[in-house]
């Protein structure tokens, strides 16, 4: 049995700040919120006994810079960190760097309303890859951790990713958005046993909803 933990990076907007979609090809680094967040997970991490003997990360600024703070704050090597291009964010085509308001008056609200409600692939939005192609990618990354039975593993990316995963793991009615600076908890077990054991937890709540699951 593995533990796999998944973090969602931190903030990249100011407070006040009017946020966009930022995909694959948004660089954004952390705020000062947002690396406060980075060291919360990594304190949650400490706390709950999980250490991770592995952590893989995607290749932006926001989610490296937020390993990186985590394992610090957790008492661990944040050189050990591991960049995998398979865990780059969705590419959000036509939305990209636009505001919700500003989809929305491109006449694009039914398709962002199918995507935030039931993970629905706007196909109008011109996203250039596939969902197949995340999620292949995605659990391409996770089958890696199974084969390290028994040691926790952070993988650090994004609430797009994360829900993808999560919807094909708990069905297509499972359309639940992980906060920025949120954890989620998935068991790896046997051959091919997945399952999720907790979502969109915040640092705080994150040791208690993981105790006994070692």
């Amino acid at each position: 049995m593995t533990l796999l933990v998944l973090a969602r990076h931190g903030n990249t907007f100011e407070a006040g700040e009017e946020a966009r979609w930022v995909g694959a090809r948004s660089d954004l680094p952390l705020t000062a919120k947002g690396r406060e967040q980075a060291a919360a997970i990594g304190a949650a991490l400490r706390e709950a006994g999980l250490i991770p003997a592995r952590t893989v990360a995607g290749p932006l600024k926001r989610t490296r810079e937020t390993a990186t703070i985590a394992l610090e704050a957790a008492g661990a090597a944040p050189a050990s960190v591991e960049i995998d291009e398979r865990l780059r964010e969705i590419d959000y085509g036509a939305w990209e760097g636009k505001s919700t308001a500003e989809i929305r008056q491109a006449g694009d609200g039914d398709a962002l309303a199918a995507w935030e409600q039931e993970n629905v692939w706007p196909t109008s939005a011109g996203w250039p890859s596939s969902r197949e192609t995340y999620l292949r990618n995605f659990l391409a990354v996770m089958e890696s951790l199974r084969e390290e039975p028994g040691a926790p593993a952070l993988l650090v990316s994004s609430n797009g990713l994360f829900r993808l995963l999560a919807n094909a793991i708990a069905g297509e009615s499972f359309a639940s958005k992980m906060a920025t600076g949120r954890l989620a908890v998935i068991r790896l077990s046997g051959a091919d046993g997945v399952e999720i054991k907790g979502w969109n937890l915040s640092a705080e709540d994150f040791p208690n909803r993981v105790r006994g699951l070692t």
